[in-house]
């Protein structure tokens, strides 16, 4: 019972991400604004490493940052809702099915760690939201070592 519950988390996680992603890919202007968005919040950002990293590579580079992160998102979104979804319907401790959920749990946790440090800092629910979901897929990976290996 403990599983399939903590899959379902999982599941709903990866309906975040999708949501997400769906909403960047069907605006379609998520790529095209990116720069101009990285550098209105750069000269405010508090990590003097990070700041360094969107001044020098990020901004120069946005719309490969923007079609990575967009793309990066929905493959999360992919490989964690057909991992979860598999898990809970049949049942299985399938290696292959394990290794992908892993897979989508450690892009959201990089993501989210990219994305807190970019605009973590600008309000709360931005804050909160990444840590949260980093937690929840930090927990996951770990869950999901110790069922296989145990």
């Amino acid at each position: 019972m403990f599983e399939k519950g903590f899959y379902a988390i999982n599941l709903i996680l990866g309906l975040l991400w999708l949501r997400s992603s769906l909403g960047k890919i069907a605006g379609g202007k998520f790529v095209d604004s990116l720069g101009s968005t990285l550098t209105k919040i750069s000269p405010t950002n508090p990590y003097p490493f990070f700041k360094s990293f969107l001044q020098s590579v990020a901004i120069p580079n946005a719309r490969l940052f923007g079609q990575l992160s967009m793309w990066g998102e929905f493959l999360t979104a992919l490989s964690i809702i057909l991992a979860s979804a598999y898990l809970i319907f049949f049942n299985s401790k399938n290696g292959l099915v394990t290794f992908l959920l892993i897979a989508g749990l450690l892009g959201g946790m990089f993501l989210n760690t990219i994305f807190w440090f970019g605009f973590g800092y600008t309000n709360v629910s931005t804050d909160g939201l990444n840590l949260l979901m980093f937690l929840i897929e930090l927990v996951g990976v770990i869950v999901l070592i110790r069922l296989r290996f145990a």
